[in-house]
Protein backbone atom coordinates (compact mmCIF):
# COMPACT_ATOMS: atom_id res chain seq x y z
CA UNK A 1 0.00 0.00 0.00
CA UNK A 2 1.56 3.28 -1.12
CA UNK A 3 1.76 6.30 1.14
CA UNK A 4 -1.42 8.37 1.16
CA UNK A 5 -3.63 5.45 0.08
CA UNK A 6 -6.19 3.70 2.31
CA UNK A 7 -8.19 0.79 0.94
CA UNK A 8 -10.40 -2.02 2.16
CA UNK A 9 -13.76 -3.79 2.02
CA UNK A 10 -17.03 -2.26 3.19
CA UNK A 11 -17.96 -5.67 4.57
CA UNK A 12 -14.96 -5.59 6.93
CA UNK A 13 -15.08 -1.90 7.85
CA UNK A 14 -18.21 0.26 7.28
CA UNK A 15 -17.54 3.12 4.90
CA UNK A 16 -19.00 5.82 7.23
CA UNK A 17 -16.47 4.82 9.90
CA UNK A 18 -13.56 5.07 7.44
CA UNK A 19 -14.70 8.44 6.10
CA UNK A 20 -15.03 9.75 9.65
CA UNK A 21 -11.53 8.51 10.49
CA UNK A 22 -10.05 10.25 7.44
CA UNK A 23 -12.03 13.45 8.01
CA UNK A 24 -10.85 13.71 11.61
CA UNK A 25 -7.31 13.86 10.25
CA UNK A 26 -8.27 16.89 8.15
CA UNK A 27 -7.20 15.14 4.96
CA UNK A 28 -8.06 16.16 1.41
CA UNK A 29 -8.59 13.55 -1.28
CA UNK A 30 -11.00 11.19 -2.98
CA UNK A 31 -12.69 7.96 -1.95
CA UNK A 32 -13.11 5.63 -4.93
CA UNK A 33 -15.95 3.24 -4.08
CA UNK A 34 -17.00 0.31 -6.27
CA UNK A 35 -19.38 -2.63 -6.17
CA UNK A 36 -19.24 -4.73 -9.32
CA UNK A 37 -19.88 -2.28 -12.20
CA UNK A 38 -21.24 0.52 -9.97
CA UNK A 39 -18.74 3.23 -9.06
CA UNK A 40 -18.72 6.37 -6.94
CA UNK A 41 -16.25 9.09 -6.02
CA UNK A 42 -16.51 10.98 -2.72
CA UNK A 43 -14.34 14.07 -2.33
CA UNK A 44 -13.03 15.58 0.91
CA UNK A 45 -11.30 18.92 1.40
CA UNK A 46 -9.58 19.54 4.71
CA UNK A 47 -11.65 16.70 6.14
CA UNK A 48 -14.99 18.12 4.91
CA UNK A 49 -17.16 16.13 2.46
CA UNK A 50 -17.77 18.51 -0.45
CA UNK A 51 -18.73 16.46 -3.51
CA UNK A 52 -19.87 13.02 -4.69
CA UNK A 53 -20.33 11.55 -8.16
CA UNK A 54 -22.04 8.36 -9.39
CA UNK A 55 -23.34 7.19 -12.76
CA UNK A 56 -26.74 8.73 -11.96
CA UNK A 57 -25.57 12.20 -10.97
CA UNK A 58 -23.73 14.17 -8.30
CA UNK A 59 -24.32 15.64 -4.87
CA UNK A 60 -25.82 14.40 -1.61
CA UNK A 61 -28.31 11.86 -3.03
CA UNK A 62 -25.60 10.40 -5.24
CA UNK A 63 -23.48 9.83 -2.13
CA UNK A 64 -26.46 8.09 -0.50
CA UNK A 65 -26.53 5.54 -3.34
CA UNK A 66 -23.48 3.95 -1.71
CA UNK A 67 -25.78 2.80 1.11
CA UNK A 68 -26.91 -0.01 -1.23
CA UNK A 69 -23.40 -1.37 -1.70
CA UNK A 70 -22.92 -3.87 1.12
CA UNK A 71 -20.18 -5.78 -0.70
CA UNK A 72 -18.34 -2.74 -2.09
CA UNK A 73 -14.65 -1.87 -1.86
CA UNK A 74 -13.12 1.55 -1.26
CA UNK A 75 -9.79 3.25 -1.89
CA UNK A 76 -8.83 6.69 -0.56
CA UNK A 77 -6.12 8.71 -2.28
CA UNK A 78 -4.75 11.95 -0.90
CA UNK A 79 -5.06 14.54 -3.66
CA UNK A 80 -6.01 18.19 -3.93
CA UNK A 81 -9.66 18.03 -5.12
CA UNK A 82 -10.53 20.28 -8.06
CA UNK A 83 -14.29 19.75 -8.02
CA UNK A 84 -17.40 21.86 -7.39
CA UNK A 85 -18.90 21.99 -3.91
CA UNK A 86 -22.26 20.18 -4.18
CA UNK A 87 -22.53 19.05 -0.54
CA UNK A 88 -22.68 21.60 2.27
CA UNK A 89 -24.16 19.57 5.13
CA UNK A 90 -21.98 18.85 8.20
CA UNK A 91 -20.03 15.60 8.08
CA UNK A 92 -21.79 14.30 11.18
CA UNK A 93 -25.29 14.52 9.66
CA UNK A 94 -24.08 13.09 6.32
CA UNK A 95 -22.42 10.06 7.90
CA UNK A 96 -25.34 9.45 10.27
CA UNK A 97 -27.77 9.44 7.35
CA UNK A 98 -25.49 7.17 5.30
CA UNK A 99 -25.19 4.72 8.21
CA UNK A 100 -28.97 4.79 8.78
CA UNK A 101 -29.69 3.98 5.15
CA UNK A 102 -27.12 1.19 5.21
CA UNK A 103 -28.89 -0.34 8.22
CA UNK A 104 -32.23 -0.08 6.41
CA UNK A 105 -30.80 -1.70 3.29
CA UNK A 106 -29.39 -4.63 5.29
CA UNK A 107 -32.97 -5.38 6.35
CA UNK A 108 -34.51 -4.75 2.92
CA UNK A 109 -31.83 -6.80 1.15
CA UNK A 110 -33.02 -9.91 2.99
CA UNK A 111 -36.01 -9.86 0.62
CA UNK A 112 -34.56 -7.73 -2.21
CA UNK A 113 -30.90 -8.79 -2.46
CA UNK A 114 -30.22 -6.81 -5.64
CA UNK A 115 -31.71 -3.79 -7.42
CA UNK A 116 -31.10 -5.68 -10.68
CA UNK A 117 -33.82 -8.25 -9.86
CA UNK A 118 -37.25 -8.04 -11.49
CA UNK A 119 -40.31 -7.66 -9.21
CA UNK A 120 -43.33 -9.65 -10.40
CA UNK A 121 -46.84 -9.52 -8.96
CA UNK A 122 -48.34 -12.75 -7.61
CA UNK A 123 -51.92 -11.53 -8.09
CA UNK A 124 -54.21 -13.25 -10.55
CA UNK A 125 -55.80 -11.21 -13.38
CA UNK A 126 -58.59 -9.11 -11.90
CA UNK A 127 -57.52 -9.81 -8.30
CA UNK A 128 -57.13 -6.84 -5.96
CA UNK A 129 -54.53 -6.73 -3.20
CA UNK A 130 -55.76 -6.08 0.32
CA UNK A 131 -53.99 -3.84 2.81
CA UNK A 132 -51.96 -1.74 0.35
CA UNK A 133 -51.97 2.04 0.04
CA UNK A 134 -52.49 3.80 -3.32
CA UNK A 135 -48.77 4.29 -3.94
CA UNK A 136 -48.09 0.59 -3.31
CA UNK A 137 -51.03 -0.33 -5.53
CA UNK A 138 -49.56 1.71 -8.39
CA UNK A 139 -46.16 0.06 -7.87
CA UNK A 140 -47.85 -3.36 -7.77
CA UNK A 141 -49.43 -2.68 -11.16
CA UNK A 142 -45.97 -1.92 -12.57
CA UNK A 143 -44.42 -5.08 -11.09
CA UNK A 144 -44.89 -7.27 -14.17
CA UNK A 145 -41.42 -8.79 -14.18
CA UNK A 146 -40.37 -6.55 -17.06
CA UNK A 147 -38.60 -3.76 -15.15
CA UNK A 148 -35.88 -4.23 -12.53
CA UNK A 149 -35.98 -2.46 -9.17
CA UNK A 150 -33.50 0.14 -10.42
CA UNK A 151 -35.49 0.68 -13.62
CA UNK A 152 -38.75 1.12 -11.70
CA UNK A 153 -37.08 3.72 -9.49
CA UNK A 154 -35.87 5.56 -12.58
CA UNK A 155 -39.35 5.49 -14.14
CA UNK A 156 -40.90 6.79 -10.91
CA UNK A 157 -38.12 9.41 -10.57
CA UNK A 158 -37.54 8.31 -6.98
CA UNK A 159 -34.43 7.15 -5.10
CA UNK A 160 -33.94 3.38 -5.29
CA UNK A 161 -34.10 3.13 -1.48
CA UNK A 162 -37.53 4.79 -1.40
CA UNK A 163 -38.97 2.42 -3.99
CA UNK A 164 -37.29 -0.60 -2.40
CA UNK A 165 -39.05 0.15 0.91
CA UNK A 166 -42.44 -0.15 -0.78
CA UNK A 167 -41.38 -3.31 -2.59
CA UNK A 168 -40.18 -4.78 0.70
CA UNK A 169 -43.66 -4.39 2.16
CA UNK A 170 -45.25 -5.97 -0.92
CA UNK A 171 -42.83 -8.91 -0.80
CA UNK A 172 -43.49 -9.36 2.93
CA UNK A 173 -47.24 -9.41 2.21
CA UNK A 174 -46.76 -12.05 -0.50
CA UNK A 175 -47.96 -9.75 -3.29
CA UNK A 176 -44.61 -9.66 -5.13
CA UNK A 177 -41.79 -12.11 -5.84
CA UNK A 178 -38.31 -11.23 -7.09
CA UNK A 179 -37.11 -12.86 -10.31
CA UNK A 180 -33.64 -13.01 -11.80
CA UNK A 181 -34.73 -12.93 -15.45
CA UNK A 182 -36.74 -10.29 -17.24
CA UNK A 183 -40.21 -11.52 -18.15
CA UNK A 184 -43.73 -10.28 -18.80
CA UNK A 185 -44.68 -7.13 -20.67
CA UNK A 186 -44.00 -3.49 -19.99
CA UNK A 187 -46.88 -2.10 -17.87
CA UNK A 188 -49.00 0.75 -19.12
CA UNK A 189 -47.89 4.05 -17.65
CA UNK A 190 -50.69 6.05 -16.04
CA UNK A 191 -50.72 9.81 -15.74
CA UNK A 192 -49.56 10.88 -12.25
CA UNK A 193 -52.30 11.72 -9.77
CA UNK A 194 -51.43 14.14 -7.00
CA UNK A 195 -54.70 14.07 -5.07
CA UNK A 196 -56.93 11.11 -4.23
CA UNK A 197 -60.34 11.45 -2.53
CA UNK A 198 -60.62 9.74 0.82
CA UNK A 199 -63.77 7.91 -0.26
CA UNK A 200 -61.84 6.36 -3.13
CA UNK A 201 -59.05 5.22 -0.80
CA UNK A 202 -61.66 3.57 1.39
CA UNK A 203 -63.39 1.91 -1.55
CA UNK A 204 -66.53 4.08 -1.44
CA UNK A 205 -68.20 5.53 -4.48
CA UNK A 206 -69.93 8.57 -2.97
CA UNK A 207 -68.66 12.07 -3.84
CA UNK A 208 -66.05 13.43 -1.45
CA UNK A 209 -66.00 17.07 -0.27
CA UNK A 210 -62.92 19.03 -1.28
CA UNK A 211 -61.97 19.42 2.38
CA UNK A 212 -61.47 15.66 2.64
CA UNK A 213 -58.87 15.40 -0.13
CA UNK A 214 -55.45 14.28 1.07
CA UNK A 215 -52.06 13.86 -0.55
CA UNK A 216 -51.76 10.34 -1.90
CA UNK A 217 -48.21 9.80 -0.64
CA UNK A 218 -48.70 11.35 2.77
CA UNK A 219 -49.63 8.24 4.72
CA UNK A 220 -49.30 4.47 4.68
CA UNK A 221 -52.48 4.06 6.77
CA UNK A 222 -55.76 5.30 5.32
CA UNK A 223 -57.44 8.03 7.37
CA UNK A 224 -61.10 8.92 7.46
CA UNK A 225 -60.50 12.68 7.59
CA UNK A 226 -57.67 14.91 6.44
CA UNK A 227 -55.61 15.66 9.59
CA UNK A 228 -53.01 18.42 9.94
CA UNK A 229 -49.64 17.42 8.42
CA UNK A 230 -47.35 15.46 10.72
CA UNK A 231 -43.74 14.27 10.30
CA UNK A 232 -43.53 10.91 8.49
CA UNK A 233 -41.57 8.88 10.98
CA UNK A 234 -42.04 5.97 13.29
CA UNK A 235 -43.81 7.31 16.38
CA UNK A 236 -41.61 7.61 19.47
CA UNK A 237 -44.53 7.65 21.89
CA UNK A 238 -48.27 7.59 21.85
CA UNK A 239 -50.05 10.90 22.09
CA UNK A 240 -53.29 11.07 24.10
CA UNK A 241 -56.39 11.78 22.11
CA UNK A 242 -58.02 15.14 22.84
CA UNK A 243 -61.08 14.96 25.04
CA UNK A 244 -64.23 16.91 24.31
CA UNK A 245 -66.07 18.58 27.15
CA UNK A 246 -69.84 18.97 26.91
CA UNK A 247 -71.73 21.98 28.19
CA UNK A 248 -74.79 24.15 27.84
CA UNK A 249 -75.68 27.82 27.33
CA UNK A 250 -75.13 30.12 30.31
CA UNK A 251 -78.20 31.55 32.04
CA UNK A 252 -78.09 35.19 30.99
CA UNK A 253 -81.69 36.08 31.84
CA UNK A 254 -84.57 34.12 33.27
CA UNK A 255 -86.08 31.89 32.23
CA UNK A 256 -83.04 29.76 31.49
CA UNK A 257 -82.32 29.09 27.85
CA UNK A 258 -82.88 25.49 26.78
CA UNK A 259 -79.81 23.32 26.53
CA UNK A 260 -79.21 22.34 22.91
CA UNK A 261 -79.34 18.69 22.05
CA UNK A 262 -75.89 17.12 21.75
CA UNK A 263 -74.58 16.62 18.25
CA UNK A 264 -74.89 13.07 16.98
CA UNK A 265 -71.77 11.03 17.54
CA UNK A 266 -69.89 9.94 14.41
CA UNK A 267 -70.23 6.34 13.46
CA UNK A 268 -67.39 4.19 14.79
CA UNK A 269 -64.59 3.35 12.40
CA UNK A 270 -65.38 -0.34 12.72
CA UNK A 271 -68.58 0.18 10.68
CA UNK A 272 -66.44 0.65 7.55
CA UNK A 273 -65.55 -2.99 6.76
CA UNK A 274 -63.08 -2.23 3.96
CA UNK A 275 -61.09 0.13 6.12
CA UNK A 276 -61.16 -2.33 9.00
CA UNK A 277 -59.78 -5.09 6.77
CA UNK A 278 -56.96 -2.82 5.57
CA UNK A 279 -55.92 -1.98 9.12
CA UNK A 280 -56.12 -5.63 10.22
CA UNK A 281 -53.93 -6.63 7.27
CA UNK A 282 -51.44 -4.00 8.34
CA UNK A 283 -51.25 -5.54 11.82
CA UNK A 284 -50.43 -8.87 10.16
CA UNK A 285 -47.56 -7.28 8.28
CA UNK A 286 -46.26 -5.75 11.52
CA UNK A 287 -46.42 -9.13 13.27
CA UNK A 288 -44.68 -10.90 10.38
CA UNK A 289 -41.89 -8.32 10.29
CA UNK A 290 -41.39 -8.64 14.06
CA UNK A 291 -41.24 -12.45 13.95
CA UNK A 292 -38.48 -12.28 11.34
CA UNK A 293 -36.25 -10.62 13.94
CA UNK A 294 -37.44 -11.83 17.33
CA UNK A 295 -36.67 -15.30 18.73
CA UNK A 296 -39.43 -17.91 18.76
CA UNK A 297 -39.91 -17.41 22.48
CA UNK A 298 -41.29 -13.94 21.67
CA UNK A 299 -43.68 -15.04 18.90
CA UNK A 300 -46.47 -15.85 21.34
CA UNK A 301 -46.16 -12.32 22.76
CA UNK A 302 -46.39 -10.87 19.24
CA UNK A 303 -49.50 -12.95 18.50
CA UNK A 304 -51.14 -11.81 21.72
CA UNK A 305 -50.41 -8.15 20.98
CA UNK A 306 -51.70 -8.51 17.43
CA UNK A 307 -54.90 -10.10 18.70
CA UNK A 308 -55.37 -7.20 21.12
CA UNK A 309 -54.81 -4.68 18.31
CA UNK A 310 -57.34 -6.49 16.12
CA UNK A 311 -59.98 -6.20 18.85
CA UNK A 312 -59.18 -2.50 19.22
CA UNK A 313 -59.61 -1.98 15.46
CA UNK A 314 -62.97 -3.76 15.54
CA UNK A 315 -64.05 -1.54 18.44
CA UNK A 316 -63.21 1.58 16.42
CA UNK A 317 -59.71 2.66 17.46
CA UNK A 318 -58.40 2.42 13.89
CA UNK A 319 -54.84 3.62 13.07
CA UNK A 320 -54.12 4.29 16.76
CA UNK A 321 -54.36 0.53 17.37
CA UNK A 322 -51.90 -0.16 14.53
CA UNK A 323 -49.43 2.38 15.86
CA UNK A 324 -49.90 1.03 19.37
CA UNK A 325 -49.12 -2.52 18.18
CA UNK A 326 -45.73 -1.51 16.77
CA UNK A 327 -44.89 0.39 19.94
CA UNK A 328 -45.99 -2.49 22.16
CA UNK A 329 -43.86 -5.02 20.25
CA UNK A 330 -40.81 -2.76 20.50
CA UNK A 331 -41.34 -2.23 24.24
CA UNK A 332 -41.83 -5.97 24.79
CA UNK A 333 -38.49 -6.67 23.13
CA UNK A 334 -36.79 -4.21 25.48
CA UNK A 335 -38.61 -5.58 28.54
CA UNK A 336 -37.58 -9.12 27.57
CA UNK A 337 -33.92 -8.08 27.85
CA UNK A 338 -33.03 -8.66 24.19
CA UNK A 339 -29.69 -7.24 23.09
CA UNK A 340 -29.54 -3.73 21.66
CA UNK A 341 -28.63 -4.85 18.12
CA UNK A 342 -31.72 -7.04 17.89
CA UNK A 343 -33.96 -4.24 19.15
CA UNK A 344 -32.45 -1.82 16.62
CA UNK A 345 -33.02 -4.32 13.82
CA UNK A 346 -36.61 -4.81 14.96
CA UNK A 347 -37.26 -1.07 14.94
CA UNK A 348 -35.70 -0.80 11.47
CA UNK A 349 -38.14 -3.46 10.22
CA UNK A 350 -41.07 -1.60 11.74
CA UNK A 351 -39.89 1.76 10.42
CA UNK A 352 -39.70 0.29 6.91
CA UNK A 353 -43.40 -0.61 7.14
CA UNK A 354 -44.40 2.87 8.30
CA UNK A 355 -42.18 4.77 5.84
CA UNK A 356 -44.03 6.51 3.04
CA UNK A 357 -41.23 8.07 1.06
Amino acid sequence: MSQGVIQGSMREAPLPDIIQLVSQGGKSGCFHVQQESAKARIYLKDGKIIHAVTHSGEGFESLMEVALWIEGNYRFEEVVPDVPVTITKPNASILMELARRMDEWRVISQKIPSVDLYPASTLLPGETAQGVNPREARLLAQATGYYSVAELAELAEKPVMTLAKDLYGLVMAGHVVMKGIRSGKAPKQEAPRDLIPVSQLLGGGAPTPIAEFIQEDETAIVRLQAPPPVPHRFPEQEEPLPETVGGGIANLTPPPAPIPAPAPKPKPVAEDPQRTVKLMNFTQRIAQAAKMVLPETMHEVVDRLQSKATQQIISGEGPEAVKGLALAISRSAVDAGLDADMVRTLNTHLKALFSTK
